[in-house]
């Protein structure tokens, strides 16, 4: 964040946002040559430093964005004093000089205690004049620099500039594509106020304080710590509102990864550890089982009411999704927190408990419509989960079976992919399978890929049966790509839908012949 003389913004009908710096080739050359500085000037003082920025100001160049990028290089600089006595030490000896060889009130008499304390020093007099405001900020000694590169270092200003405008926000809207067991870590360690609501993606506001005209700053503080961990995600919305110090207007700030996400600066995160041993051991051992559900840690949050549960993990399974919270280690205060979240959910969830959690509380959950509980002592055991997800994603398939014989759809394209299909309704391949098995389509050849009208099956037939006639024997591959021109991939399954045979000649399909025992033709 930068000091708020820095804030540079535009600000118009009632729309503030900030002057970000463009990657341009002219923005990059000033931070590249502030960069350079500093890193040509390690070993020397921070004013040589400094002089050269107000030479960049001097050309022409906005002085809050000169300052501000040279603000943001002191944060990774060390400046430190360079002189091995203290010159808090030495002023006080000098104070204490004053005391019998009298006020410096001239030149000479200056010069005369600064001898008597060089001399007890043992140092030359040169060197107390330089020692004695050592410890001046502008005195201080670079010693040692961090550089960026000229467009990172751009990125850090621009989000710095972003968060130093939030310092006066009354409230903030968000959404994030992730990284949301950090979010609300963040939002509860920084003491920030949120509720949570579905509006598409799910939507999260930060109320800001009672009255816009107390703890404004404060609070307007945390909200700016909050931001690099939501810009941490590949999409996110930011929507704040802004009291305008100078004329104490509220104004609409917004900004939208597709569009700033690119210019500001991407924090970081490393994968945060699990919460327990029992949760790293369930995911290890259920992903040991290589079965058709994808494990996901930490998925999007389940609203609760106002609030928001964000369940330990989320199993995938085409179109089934079932959400597993685990409730193990715990205090009397978290566990009712607990409790009454998951009171308020409104999915469907497998609440996993530590058995020593077996009181009249967590009883209670079980007669929660959406809620099953699984209790464990030392492990999660698997079976009872896996029993869960089966049960859920047969329930899925029904639904979606249900969902597709609702459906009035005209198939006319000659070849139509299960996946593809399944894909374009959004449900699962099994369902579509099922249904289409239960009422094939008229004039279509269910194969064990995909749907093929009649008539393109006849078509592929007549190649390949002039290929037949013209070479008195076909081979796999020759039928295989006959197949393909149509546009067809199940080759295997299409030779079998009309008739043909395939023998073997060894393990090569090079030498596999293709034949039609009984001629037999589509009606």
């Amino acid at each position: 964040m930068l000091p708020t003389d820095l804030l540079a913004v535009f600000k118009r009908k009632g729309v503030i946002w900030p002057r970000y710096a463009k990657l341009s080739a002219e923005n990059l050359e000033v931070a590249g040559n502030i960069v350079e500085t500093y890193k040509s000037h390690v070993g020397e003082k921070k004013k040589a430093v400094k002089e050269f920025v107000g030479e960049l100001e001097d050309r022409g160049f906005d002085y809050r964005f000169v300052r501000g990028l040279s603000f943001m290089l002191d944060r990774r600089s060390i400046f430190k004093c360079a002189e091995s006595i203290n010159p808090v030490d030495l002023r006080r000896k000098i104070f204490q000089a004053t005391e019998k060889l009298g006020l410096p009130t001239t030149p000479e008499q200056r010069s005369r205690i600064i001898a008597a304390i060089a001399s007890e020093l043992k140092m030359p007099a040169e060197r107390v004049e330089e020692s004695l405001y050592a410890d001046l900020e502008s005195e201080l000694v670079l010693e040692k620099f961090d550089p960026p590169s000229s467009e990172e270092l751009l990125k850090e200003y621009n989000l710095s500039l972003t968060q130093t405008l939030l310092f006066d926000s009354t409230e903030l809207n968000f959404t994030a594509s992730g990284n949301w067991q950090r979010i609300f870590f963040a939002i509860k360690k920084l003491g920030l106020i949120y509720e949570a609501y579905q509006d598409g993606k799910l939507q999260v506001k930060i109320d800001g304080p009672a009255s816009l005209f107390k703890l404004t700053r404060r609070y307007g503080t945390a909200i700016a710590k909050l931001l690099p961990v939501i810009v941490a995600n590949p999409e996110w919305t930011v929507e704040a509102k802004i009291l305008w110090r100078y004329t104490n207007e509220i104004c609409r700030f917004q900004i939208e990864s597709w569009k700033h996400g690119s210019i500001l600066k991407k924090p970081h995160l490393p994968e945060a550890p699990y919460d327990s041993l029992v949760e790293e051991d369930f995911a290890a051992r259920f992903e040991a089982l290589r079965s058709s559900w994808l494990l996901r840690r930490e998925p999007e949050p389940v609203l609760a009411g106002k609030q928001v549960i964000i369940p330990d993990f989320s199993l995938e399974r085409e179109g089934s999704k079932v959400y597993i919270e685990v409730v193990g280690f715990w205090t009397l205060e978290y566990l009712m927190r607990k409790i009454e979240k998951l009171k308020k959910t409104s999915v469907a969830m497998l609440v996993i408990v530590n058995e020593d959690l077996a009181c009249e509380k967590i009883a209670g959950l079980e007669e929660h419509p959406r809620l099953n509980i699984i209790y464990y002592r030392d492990q999660i055991p698997l079976a009872p989960v896996i029993r869960y997800l089966e049960e859920a994603f047969r329930g899925t398939q029904v639904e979606q079976s249900k969902f597709l014989k609702s459906l009035s759809i005209v198939f006319t394209e000659p070849v139509i992919s299960y996946e593809e299909f399944a894909a374009r309704t959004g449900v699962s391949l099994e369902a579509v399978k099922a249904v289409l098995a239960e009422n094939p389509p008229k004039g279509y050849v269910l194969t064990a890929k995909s749907l093929v009208r009649k008539d393109k099956l006849k078509q592929v037939e007549k190649k390949i049966e002039e290929q037949i006639s013209q070479k008195g024997k076909l081979f796999l591959p020759e039928a295989t790509k006959i197949a393909e021109t149509e546009g067809v991939e199940d080759a295997t399954s299409i030779l079998e839908a009309l008739g043909y045979k395939i023998a073997w000649h060894g393990i090569s399909p090079e030498k596999a012949e293709v034949f039609k025992p009984d001629r037999k033709q589509i009606k």
